[in-house]
């Protein structure tokens, strides 16, 4: 019974949270995105003919169909994942309610989004970056010194371990994140500010609408088995 309400949790939870994630970005991210492509090379050039011209506009339409459909599925089954961790979290340390739910959404928001970002941030098309490996590489060690960071720091007791969690925290920021030889971006800086602030705005409110539903639907969970 237990492990069938945290599932329906995680999948009711998830499922929402990135449908929601997906409506902001496409209100928000992907006009920015789309605006960042228009300055690379080859994407200026207008068609002459009104044949040509619909013909455009009919692939670009179904591109952009095609990209909301994907990303609608991606951000569902992440939002699915994620809500497995976060509800597993919250029944493995007793702390159920949306005010619980909460704060743990945003704790998933400081791992996986706000700490990376602080050394690799939402990046335009166009932009150039460090190798993918490194990034990613640096981009799991980074959500990983986080996650025990922040757990030492909040249910630890002991001052030294609370003093380990803020090193743990802080020491993938001091090594710092693989950066590329040349720095350069084809969209304006502006652009690009408002990218990343339109990233985190959306990221934010998917993992706190997530912890807060999943401390929700596991307000009432009991103590039993997992069957």
């Amino acid at each position: 019974m237990m492990l069938r309400t945290l599932l329906l949790a995680a999948l009711m939870a998830g499922t929402i949270s990135g449908i929601l994630l997906t409506a902001i970005q496409q209100l928000q991210v992907t006009p920015l995105i789309v605006e960042a492509e228009t300055y690379e090379p080859g994407a200026g050039h207008a068609q002459t003919h009104d044949h040509a011209t619909s013909a455009a506009e009919t692939s670009g339409n179904d591109e952009n169909d095609q990209r909301l459909l994907l990303s609608l599925l991606s951000n569902v089954f992440a939002g699915i994942g994620f809500s497995l961790l976060v509800a597993s979290a919250i029944t493995l340390s007793n702390q159920k309610g949306w005010r619980k739910g909460l704060l743990w959404g945003g704790a998933g928001f400081i791992v996986f989004f706000a700490a990376p970002a602080l050394g690799l941030p939402p990046k335009l098309p166009g932009t150039t970056g460090a190798s993918l490996l490194d990034q990613q590489l640096w981009w799991i060690s980074t959500a990983a010194a986080s996650a025990v960071g922040i757990a030492l720091l909040v249910f630890s007791r002991p001052r030294l371990l609370k003093g380990i969690g803020v090193l743990i925290l802080l020491i993938p920021h001091i090594a710092g994140a693989p950066q590329p030889e040349q720095v350069y971006s084809l969209a304006p800086e502006f652009l690009a500010q408002q990218f990343v602030i339109a990233s985190a705005i959306s990221n934010a409110t998917f993992w706190l609408l997530l912890g807060l539903m999943i401390g929700h639907f596991l307000r009432n969970l009991d103590d039993s088995p997992l069957t």
